[in-house]
């Protein structure tokens, strides 16, 4: 029986390692490519949650790479309360201002 749809994508999410490289993809291709039938059974996938989707479950800050890095670079509030005035002594002065504190706006994600 040849993959269907729903056994490349079940492949692709059934852990990190094969969705890293895309398993259900690259049997599929193998399939279409050499014409023979590729049969993987799911018993046989390890490193795979005991439950599909896997159960809701939470990670430490420091399990995730440099996600406390990221965060403290984030704006928040106070932040932004402590932006600095425009000191602009003229209407391009103001421009540039301006245009710093879109650019701050928006690496900090709060704009599009």
């Amino acid at each position: 029986m040849a993959l269907s749809k729903e056994d490349v994508q079940r492949l692709n999410m059934s852990m990190p390692v094969a969705n890293d490289i895309k398993l259900g993809d690259l049997l599929a291709n193998l399939e279409s490519s050499s014409g023979a039938e590729v049969s993987v059974k799911w018993a046989d996938v390890t490193g795979k949650p005991s439950s599909f989707p896997p159960s809701a479950h939470t990670h430490k800050i420091a399990d995730v790479t440099n996600l406390q890095t990221t965060l403290d670079g984030k704006l928040t509030a106070s932040k932004a309360a402590a932006q600095a005035n425009s000191t602009a002594t003229d209407i391009a002065g103001l421009v540039t201002d301006f245009n710093a504190l879109l650019a701050k706006l928006k690496a900090a994600g709060l704009m599009a």
